[in-house]
Order: structure tokens, then C-alpha cells, then sequence
């Protein structure tokens, strides 16, 4: 696994003065050898996916969607097959275009993450896949990446046995000039199960479909050898296609821009210190519920060596809201990434702060939420990969017509999976997944659930 750390802004040598003279001649020849020249350090201002917004995640978070729901990571920092595209034979312009498909079967012992006895157990057959591709000129790289699924429950109970997913993904990064670039990212998908890891839907239950969408526009610019900026906008959102406002209190659509500066200064080659500043505004159906908020974050980006990076922020927020109590406390971010071998690598991710609620009444939920994978290579073709991903989110308490009191919610994700590679086109991989949520509340959203599969996979 090949780590993709984020850069920080190397100081850029001044160019040599114009003449337009040339040279004068030397009366004696010159024994003095012409300096070798050196390469001049480029800027590369961090990217989405090392700060881990969501925008940059792959479209639906396939790693944390259920497993039943399969589908594929196509992303950069993948490992890709070696050589030119499956049609590079007979397209050019093919050479840079990947596919990917997989057929998966396996056991689901609560298919619509309902609690109690409304549980329904059922076999399932999964086929999913994906393709993606990339292209580009010197100063223009576009990286496109469309993936999808179709699950089927073989348990006649299950109201929908037959449940479908799809994600559209895309990267687009402009160089104007050699101290300004532009990047924007997009993801986006639709969904049928929850996803603790996209917000707003760690609740949701298999009757409630969903679109989801997570979308930023960045320039950042240097200003000199040691100083660069990059402002940001974005826009998050779900939408529910069967949202009801009065009775849906697990399926809340909402819309989230955002705005977002940050001022960046190099403090030694390997380590930049960081000043950001957001601003974002949660709206929603109900305009009761909308709410603004802003922070103010100090932190750094190091990197260690090329395979191991850390980015950390630390610092204050504040919300207010119409109908919900106002927030004003910490806010943190930190993400952690490490190739330390060869087939080895450890990622940890962390949040605390507000994020838009996904319930009908709260506007927002105080959370934290946490992330760490793990992947070790046993044997050349054998690779094992754990992950845990935990969400405690506290929703606080709404004045109006009806007083709700505050509450918390866990949520908890954990995977295994053991995987080996065939060949250089077909994997084999076998897992399981744990996912349970559970509340002091009566919301009924409680609920445990494990997942276990095999699927093969191809990629060309």
C-alpha cells in the first residue's frame, strides 16, 4: 500500500535575473565546470484526501458501507494493475481506464439494522463493480471513478429483497500557474443501509434509501517561500426521496456549505503550522431546525518521512440554532497515516466537534468519531486488514411545542477481512462485519448486526 502523505510548501528558489545580453567572451579558456542544475521543488499544497474531507472519500465509504451492500474502493491510493488498461489495444485514449467487479454471497443476521425481534436474517448474493480513469495534460489531472452494486436477500420475509447502490467520484486538479492551484472533489451516492461514517446516516434502516453528496472548491495560492493560503468552499448534503418531516426521525435530509480558510506557513521542510478558519451553515426541510456555526483551529502537517504523515488541528467552535440549545466548545481533527513495511500500513482518523443530526427535531449532534484500519501482509500473496470505526454522538435538548431532552448515541463498526491474491487479475477475500447502535433513548434505533462473506474479485 503505497501511502500518499500530504505535501507541504517547500520553499521555491528564486529564478535568475532576465538579461538580455550575452555573455562576455573569457579571454582564457575556463576550466571551471558549468553548475549542475537543480530541480526546482514544486508546489503541492495538501490534498482533500490527506485531510480526510469527505468530498475526497470514495463515493458511498465502500470500506465502512455493510458488506452485504458491496461496493468497490476505486481510488488512487489503491494498489492498480500494472500496465496499460483493458482496451488499450484498441482505444489510446484506454490506456488510463481500469474495471473492477466482484461476486460476493454470505450471511446477514439483521438485513434492515432493526432492533429487538423485528430482525430478519437472510443469505444474500452481491455483484458489484466499478470502473474509473484517469487523464490529463501537464497541468490538468482528472481522475473519474463510477462504482455500483445489486444485493439480493433470499429470505422472503425482507419487504425489499432486492437493494441497490451506485457512487460517482471525481478529482480535478489545475495548475494556472506555478504559485496558484485550483483542485475540486467530488462524491457522491446512493445508498439503501446505514453508513456511520458519512453524517446524518448512522441511523437510517434498510426502508429508507438515500442520496448523499459531499463537494469542495479550493485555490491555494503561495505567497511566498514560507506563506500559502487555501480557501475552500463546499457543499454536503442527503437528500431522502420518502423523507416525511413529521414522522421520519431517522432520515432528516439536509444541505451543509461551508466556507473555509486556511493560512499555512512552513516551518522546517518536513513540518508546516496551520491556521484555519470555517464557517457553515446546517439547513434543513424543517426551517426551524437550521443553525450556523464557525471555528477557529491551530495545528501542523508533518510529515515524517514519504510513507508517514500526521495532520492535526485543535481548537474552539460555537453554534446557534433557532429551537436547540447553543454549542460552544472543542473542536479536533487528526489524521494519521503510516506505511511502515513494505505490506504493512496503519491509518488513524479522529473528530470532535458539530455535524448535522440526521434527526428530524436536533439540528446538529455533538460528536466524536473515530477511525483506525490496520493491514499486514502475511505472506506474498496473503494480506489480513482490521478496522474499527466508532461514533458517540449527543444530540442536545429541542425547546418548542414538545421539549425533547438530550440524549446520546453509540455506534459502533468493526471489520476483518483475509484476502489473497490469485493472480495479477482475480483476489479471493473472506469477512466479517459487526455493526451495533445503541441509546438511553426510546427512539428505537437500537440494534446489532453481523455480516459474514466471500467474494472473488477481478481487476483489468
Amino acid at each position: 500500500m503505497q501511502v500518499t502523505p500530504p505535501s507541504v510548501v517547500l520553499p521555491t528558489p528564486d529564478l535568475p535575473p532576465p538579461t538580455n545580453s550575452l555573455p562576455e567572451a573569457s579571454p582564457t579558456p575556463s576550466t571551471d565546470q558549468p553548475p549542475i542544475p537543480q530541480p526546482t521543488p514544486v508546489f503541492n499544497p495538501p490534498s482533500a484526501l490527506s485531510l480526510n474531507l469527505p468530498s475526497a472519500q470514495p463515493a458511498g465509504n465502500p470500506d465502512f458501507a455493510p458488506a452485504s451492500m458491496g461496493m468497490p474502493n476505486m481510488k488512487l491510493d489503491n494498489d492498480a494493475p500494472a500496465g496499460p488498461g483493458a482496451l488499450a489495444g484498441m482505444f489510446d485514449w484506454a490506456k488510463k481506464l481500469r474495471f473492477q467487479a466482484a461476486v460476493r454471497g454470505g450471511y446477514d443476521d439483521n438485513v434492515n439494522s432493526a432492533g429487538g425481534t423485528n430482525a430478519i436474517a437472510s443469505t444474500y448474493a452481491n455483484l458489484n463493480g466499478g470502473v474509473s480513469y484517469r487523464f490529463g495534460a501537464p497541468r490538468l489531472n482528472i481522475n473519474l471513478d463510477l462504482t455500483g452494486g445489486v444485493t439480493r436477500y433470499l429470505n422472503p420475509d425482507i419487504t425489499k429483497p432486492l437493494q441497490g447502490t451506485m457512487g460517482l467520484g471525481l478529482d480535478v486538479e489545475y495548475r494556472f500557474n506555478p504559485r496558484l492551484v485550483f483542485t475540486f472533489n467530488s462524491s457522491s451516492s446512493y445508498q439503501q443501509q446505514p453508513n456511520i461514517t458519512l453524517i446524518g446516516t448512522a441511523n437510517n434502516s434498510g426502508y429508507n434509501p438515500y442520496y448523499y453528496s459531499a463537494n469542495s472548491f479550493a485555490a491555494a495560492y503561495q505567497w511566498s517561500d514560507l506563506l500559502t493560503t487555501v480557501t475552500r468552499l463546499s457543499l454536503t448534503g442527503s437528500y431522502y426521496p420518502d423523507q416525511n418531516s413529521t414522522s421520519n426521525s431517522a432520515g432528516q435530509g439536509f444541505s451543509n456549505p461551508g466556507f473555509s480558510q486556511s493560512f499555512r506557513y512552513l516551518v522546517k521542510p518536513t513540518t508546516t503550522a496551520v491556521l484555519d478558519y470555517n464557517a457553515n451553515f446546517y439547513e434543513y426541510q424543517n426551517s426551524a431546525n437550521n443553525s450556523t456555526g464557525q471555528s477557529l483551529l491551530v495545528g501542523f502537517d508533518h510529515i515524517f518521512n514519504p510513507k508517514w504523515f500526521w495532520n492535526f488541528r485543535l481548537g474552539g467552535e460555537t453554534r446557534q440554532s433557532q429551537n436547540t440549545t447553543p454549542y460552544f466548545g472543542p473542536s479536533l481533527d487528526s489524521n494519521f497515516s503510516w506505511a511502515f513495511a513494505k505490506r504493512s500500513s496503519l491509518s488513524w482518523m479522529a473528530h470532535y466537534g458539530t455535524q448535522p443530526s440526521g434527526q428530524n427535531n436536533a439540528s446538529y449532534s455533538t460528536t466524536l468519531n473515530s477511525g483506525l484500519n490496520y493491514s499486514q501482509g502475511i505472506f506474498t500473496k496473503l494480506t489480513v486488514n482490521v478496522g474499527i470505526f466508532y461514533l458517540l454522538s449527543q444530540y442536545p435538548s429541542v425547546s418548542g411545542s414538545t421539549t425533547i431532552p438530550s440524549y446520546n448515541q453509540t455506534n459502533i463498526q468493526a471489520n476483518a477481512s483475509l484476502s489473497y491474491i490469485l493472480n495479477r487479475i482475480i483476489n479471493l477475500s473472506l469477512g466479517y462485519q459487526y455493526l451495533t447502535s445503541s441509546s438511553a433513548s426510546s427512539l428505537g434505533q437500537e440494534y446489532n448486526r453481523g455480516i459474514t462473506y466471500l467474494q472473488i474479485s477481478a481487476g483489468l
